[in-house]
């Protein structure tokens, strides 16, 4: 419109504004900062604020009224520079210095996640690609924030870096399909203060073949298949998607195993049901990768089992229902209120939940009658709410959600039904909503990982992808 625009933010959040800023397309919005610990100490305290106030007002002004210059005109969306050398030449008096060197230098470039890495030779990175037959310059797509592009070359380069062999790199081509997804919230995930986390599902025979561990200690460390995947995928986020802590991936406290995110497998050996994918609309024989956004330090809710404490799948299966209503109830007044619209940042929606049981439990809920989809139903039944136990907030924040747009338009004439006497309001969007997956060993432990939309709920939080490509494995070809 041709008219000074400003942006007041914290100084701490100052790199993430001018990032942001660039990312989309207005590199030279004009920016006022403000001492963020001044900002705080004054939260809640009216009568003290005038001096933040007057440190500001001026600038603010100025800002405001100050004629654009012709360089401020400009705009356009930053593109990620690709024009780096080829190669990167480092030299030292013993290989043990060289490695140092180029750990270092890598560093220093926000080009590593500060563990040691193996360099991207133009040797190891063919031997990477070895593991695919599909072409080195083919785009995959995007990986925000920096819209970086993400190439089959460029997912080899951090395969070598994180330590993988190539037969997992169709595992991490699909795992970056996923994040690339023009319908996956992958900005949210990696860029918000909220130190959210991705979970990595492989499913499928390629689990078993490249040695992927669905056992006791799967979510831990010594298993090379699932940390080396997981790490391959967090460093093509740093080098594709460009992000780096307190530039422009803003999770406050970091993020909970943020070298290899989560990255687990079904156990398929153990598990009574069909593959997990297969509930997701793929062919039984399929191998597939999902990758789902999660929460961060809460990540994990328990629902029983272990070897100490005694537990029943009925048992294990009322504590699900209690924990997702109580959870989910308290955040069904989120879906309309505090402004959410149509904006991100401006409040939560509905959650997914992805929930880990492990095979006894599996095999048990089989006896009770139970396949995934039959017990998704179930638990979606269980927490639905009378109509009548809903308090005037709710009632009407569940009106204003489906007016928003958060309730999507398959479900809107069921969420319009369920808001009348007599009527079962559900606390989830749909039973869809819940993802029942085999994991672990025996004994093993039940839990589940969840994730609440955000604003354009037209993204979806979970993605799932058929592993393809694949050159040294059976499956997965």
């Amino acid at each position: 419109m041709g008219l000074p625009g400003v942006f007041m933010v914290c100084n701490t959040f100052a790199d993430d504004a001018k990032s942001a800023a660039a990312d989309n397309g207005m590199p030279t919005v004009r920016r006022r900062e403000i001492s963020s610990a001044d900002f705080y100490k004054l939260r809640g305290d009216v009568k003290t604020i005038s001096p933040l106030v007057e440190g500001v007002f001026d600038a603010l002004t100025k800002a405001l009224t100050d004629p654009l210059a012709p360089e401020e005109l400009e705009k356009g969306e930053q593109i990620v520079s690709d024009d780096l050398p080829a190669e990167v030449t480092v030299t030292a008096d013993s290989y043990r210095l060289a490695l140092e060197d180029f750990n270092q230098m890598y560093l220093d470039r926000r080009w590593g996640d500060g563990l040691p890495l193996i360099p991207p030779t133009p040797d190891a990175v063919k031997w990477m690609l070895s593991g695919t037959s599909r072409r080195r310059d083919e785009v995959i797509g995007t990986i925000n924030p920096k819209h970086g592009i993400a190439t089959i070359e460029k997912i080899a380069v951090n395969a070598v870096m994180a330590g993988a062999k190539p037969e997992y790199l169709p595992v991490i081509i699909a795992a970056v399909e996923c994040l690339t997804d023009d319908s996956f919230d992958d900005l949210h995930i990696l860029a918000s203060a909220g130190s959210f986390n991705l979970l990595t599902v492989v499913s499928g025979p390629i689990a078993e073949e490249i040695g992927m561990e669905a056992g006791i200690g799967f979510m831990g460390h010594g298993w090379r298949a699932n940390n080396t995947i997981g790490r391959a995928i967090r460093l093509a986020t740093l080098n594709i998607g460009h992000t780096w802590p307190a530039i422009n991936d803003m999770a406050l406290t970091g993020r909970i195993s943020p070298h290899t995110f989560f990255t687990i497998c079904e156990n398929a050996e153990f598990s009574p049901w069909q593959p997990y994918h297969a509930s997701r609309g793929f062919n039984k024989g399929d191998s597939c990768v999902t990758v789902a956004s999660i929460h961060g330090e809460s990540q994990l809710n328990h629902f029983y089992g272990g070897m100490i404490g005694t537990w029943t799948a009925p048992g294990v299966l009322d504590r699900m229902v209690e924990d997702i209503q109580r959870n989910d109830r308290r955040s069904l007044f989120l879906w309309g209120s505090k402004g959410v619209g149509k904006y991100p940042g401006s409040g939560e929606g509905p959650r997914n939940h992805m929930i880990i049981v492990f095979p006894e439990l599996a095999v048990e809920f089989k006896k009770m009658g139970f396949d995934q989809q039959k017990l998704q139903n179930e638990i979606y039944k269980r927490i639905s709410n009378p109509y009548e136990d809903l308090n005037p907030a709710e009632r009407k924040a569940m009106q204003k959600a489906i007016e928003l747009g958060v309730i999507p338009a398959g479900r809107k004439e069921i969420f319009q039904l369920a808001l009348k006497a007599g009527g079962k309001v559900p606390v989830l969007v749909s039973p869809d909503d819940l993802h029942v997956f085999v994991a672990g060993g025996a004994p093993g432990c039940a839990f589940s990982l969840n994730y609440y939309r955000v604003p354009p709920y037209n993204k979806t939080a979970l993605m799932t992808k058929k592993i393809t490509g694949a050159v040294l494995t059976r499956a997965g070809q």
